[in-house]
């Protein structure tokens, strides 16, 4: 939000706030590997068909309407629309290679790839180690891989010919690499736990995640995303960073205490509450910001200044997004569940008790819906 309509107010970070997607994408392919990693612990096997449905039910229906209704509204409303040519590669999710309607779905285009491409990479995974109580074991060696060919596309799309930075930044066979050392993070967690635990308990050790994932994130602080350097490297060291800040907050709970704590656990409640419904308040931002300022002046007959645009654009994204998820998502997804219910006896991995705790408490409640 800051990203795409703070640049008024706080240009040094609205300049910046494009970093929450690279946060997103470790945080999701953390999420999403652990629902499948958990599937297999609790049955020996990992359902494709439960997982495409039930990632469909969520993704599509919240979609294909947002598409629909803001397509309505722009024509009968603002008297034009986009080309059906627009709309094509938004309906097959590869808005992030070929122009699309919005300018914020790329995002969306590379989760729905990486939902496509894990699962079957896990179940072949499971099935040529068929008996094996841990057949991902080649995952660490596999993530190597990944990053080090996103690094070289990246580096062939800066590099050679015209610089392209724009698909060095939404391109999935460039971004992948954030999604993959999340789910590098999520095998961790859950099939080498102990591993995480002995290396975070360490004092020495958080002192230097943290310093690392700082220094790491800062980068874009000092080197403007378009640039060579920052597009060939910058984004692993963005993955790094936030993987660094995810295991931090999985495995050093209650740093804060007192009156301070209860603060801190009080805005993670309600960051987590807002959080069940980021995916359509993610859909419907980019025309919240577009359309609904303006609306608000007319309506009032006030004129607006950057900062009041800018909280009617963040007040309003909420309330749209909330009420279209309790009108549209929440009903699906209880269809869904109904239907196709999750996978039953998934277990937690073996942490100490501190962190079975943690990780049930509302300071470390993590909802993701895809951005």
């Amino acid at each position: 939000m800051f990203s795409h309509g703070g640049g008024d107010i706080w240009p040094a970070l609205a300049h910046r706030g494009w970093v929450g997607v690279d946060l997103f994408f470790v945080l999701s392919g953390f999420l999403i590997s652990g629902l499948l990693f958990n599937e297999f612990k609790s049955r020996g096997s990992i359902s494709l068909k439960r997982f495409f449905v039930r990632r469909a039910l969520k993704i599509y229906p919240a979609f294909y309407l947002f598409l629909f209704l803001t397509g309505i509204m722009t024509y009968f409303i603002f008297h034009h629309s986009a080309p059906l040519a627009h709309y094509l590669p938004e309906i097959f999710f590869v808005q992030n290679y070929l122009p699309g309607v919005w300018d914020h779905t790329w995002s969306l285009a590379i989760e729905e790839h990486f939902y496509i491409l894990l699962p079957i990479l896990l179940v072949w995974m499971a099935n040529t180690a068929a008996g094996q109580s841990n057949p991902f074991r080649s995952l660490p060696w596999m993530f190597v891989g990944v990053a080090m060919l996103c690094i070289c596309f990246r580096a062939a799309t800066v590099y050679i010919g015209t610089p392209n930075y724009h698909i060095a930044c939404v391109g999935s066979h460039n971004r992948m690499d954030s999604l993959f050392f999340g789910v590098l993070l999520g095998y961790l967690h859950h099939f080498q736990p102990q591993v995480l635990d002995s290396f975070i308990r360490t004092p020495i050790n958080r002192v230097l995640v943290v310093l690392c994932s700082a220094a790491l994130l800062s980068l874009t602080c000092f080197l403007p995303r378009d640039s060579r350097f920052f597009s060939t490297f910058g984004f692993s060291c963005l993955y790094l960073g936030f993987g660094g800040v995810l295991l931090l907050s999985l495995y050093t709970p209650a740093i804060l205490r007192g009156r301070i704590g209860r603060y801190s656990a009080a805005i993670g409640t309600a960051m987590a509450a807002v959080g069940t419904y980021s995916y359509s308040i993610y859909l419907w931002h980019g025309p919240t910001a577009a359309w609904f300022p303006g609306f608000v002046r007319r309506v009032l007959h006030v004129s607006l200044g950057s900062f009041a645009r800018f909280t009617v654009f963040v007040i309003g994204s909420l309330i749209i997004g909330v009420a279209m998820s309790k009108l549209v998502e929440y009903p699906i997804l209880r269809i869904r569940d109904r239907i196709f219910p999750a996978p039953e006896g998934a277990v937690l991995p073996p942490l100490g008790v501190q962190h079975v705790e943690a990780l049930r408490s509302p300071q470390t409640v993590v909802s993701v819906s895809p951005m």
